[in-house]
């Protein structure tokens, strides 16, 4: 097993969160469609599902470790990524219409920021721990 697994995935899922959130910031009528679409369209909704359900349960079998705050951190977004994917697969519409009401409803300058700085806390913890 890979000895810095920990650090290399929280690099990688700190890369995502700060990359999501510049996006969002820079096109957040692109985010609000997207939502749209993922509401509109049971084939997107459930692939969505799919990848995030597969790609949340990879990330468990591999890493599933909480002996420190960065290993915790890492295994509960695997666990978050698990959640969405079942949300999506069994609800679709409602778990979109609840996730357009927490990330769009005006705050979405506010949700961008805490990607952005969570991405960076993630990026920086795994780089000094490398």
């Amino acid at each position: 097993m890979n000895e810095a697994l920990t650090e290399h995935l929280a690099i990688a899922i700190g890369g995502y969160a700060l990359a999501a959130a510049i996006g969002w910031w820079r096109a957040p009528e692109r985010f609000s469609r997207m939502f749209d679409g993922l509401r509109d369209s049971s084939t997107a909704a459930f692939m969505t599902g799919l990848v995030c359900y597969f790609l949340g349960a990879f990330l468990l079998v591999l890493h599933h470790r909480v002996d420190d705050w960065l290993a915790i951190v890492v295994t509960l977004f695997a666990v978050g990524a698990v959640i969405e994917g079942l949300g999506f697969l069994i609800g679709s519409g409602t778990f979109v219409a609840l996730a357009q009401r927490i990330g769009l409803a005006g705050s979405w300058r506010v949700w961008a920021a805490v990607y952005a700085v969570f991405g960076i806390v993630l990026i920086g913890a795994g780089l000094v721990r490398l």
